[in-house]
């Protein structure tokens, strides 16, 4: 059997390893292997692939650019997997579509993008997760400004990115079959207190509360995961201890 990881970095590295370790071959695509899922012919691209997860992603807070990037991966994804016969699954975030949190552009879109995938895709499983555990890394990367980085307040359920992997793996190979399936870690915490885990920063953080209802939305735990999520994978502080 044959799976095709859509989406370069660090989750399509986890994903095509949970994959694999369940005897499937996997062919990974991305801008990085030379696919670009915007322009280049997804339906040829994916041929003779029986599941196809899409995990591409584009790091903007414009909620323009997120929507029209997300939406038109998942067009040609979608599309390519049902010309195929292809398994759709679709890497999403839990409470991305929340009314709160749509004035972040990001959000908005993959909100966006999980419309048109129940549109296009008539084999449809969504897998959401809460922010990985490398979330709390990533952030002082793009919020660098010289040698501070703006951490944002937020209250999170930050879950290991392996354990996202083999819950979307069990979804590939047949083990699972709900058409929408939410992951969170163990543990509810703020991106604050994660980012000063971290051993050798290589920044100064700096909290930043972010303004008006979203920034409040984000500090009381909106991004938290409902009652009926799957709690996977080690605890943050094991996680950070074990690296």
């Amino acid at each position: 059997m044959r799976a095709a990881v859509v989406g370069g970095g660090v989750s399509g590295d986890a994903i095509s390893r949970a994959v694999e370790e369940r005897g499937w071959s996997v062919t990974r695509l991305s801008r990085s292997r030379g696919f670009d899922v915007v322009r280049d012919d997804a339906t040829t691209a994916l041929a003779g692939c029986d599941v196809v997860i899409e995990a591409t992603g584009q790091f903007t807070t414009s909620r323009r650019a997120a929507t029209a990037f997300f939406t038109a991966s998942t067009r040609a994804i979608g599309g390519a997997a049902q010309v195929n016969g292809a398994h759709h699954v679709l890497l999403s975030i839990v409470h991305c579509m929340l009314p709160e949190v749509q004035g972040y552009g990001y959000f908005a879109g993959k909100t966006a993008q999980e419309a048109v995938a129940r549109s296009v895709s008539p084999r449809l499983t969504i897998v959401r997760s809460t922010q990985w555990f490398e979330f709390a890394r990533q952030n002082l990367e793009r919020m660098r400004v010289g040698p501070v980085a703006l951490v944002p307040g937020m209250m999170i359920a930050p879950v290991a990115l392996d354990a996202v992997a083999s819950v979307i793996a069990d979804v590939v190979v047949g083990d699972r079959s709900e058409p929408e399936v939410d992951v969170a870690g163990p543990d509810a915490m703020t991106l604050w207190a994660m980012t000063k885990a971290l051993p050798e920063p290589g920044v100064i953080p700096v909290p930043l509360a972010i303004p008006g209802r979203m920034g409040r939305a984000f500090r009381d735990g909106v991004l938290l995961p409902a009652r009926e999520a799957e709690i996977v994978g080690p605890r943050f502080e094991d996680w950070v201890t074990s690296r």
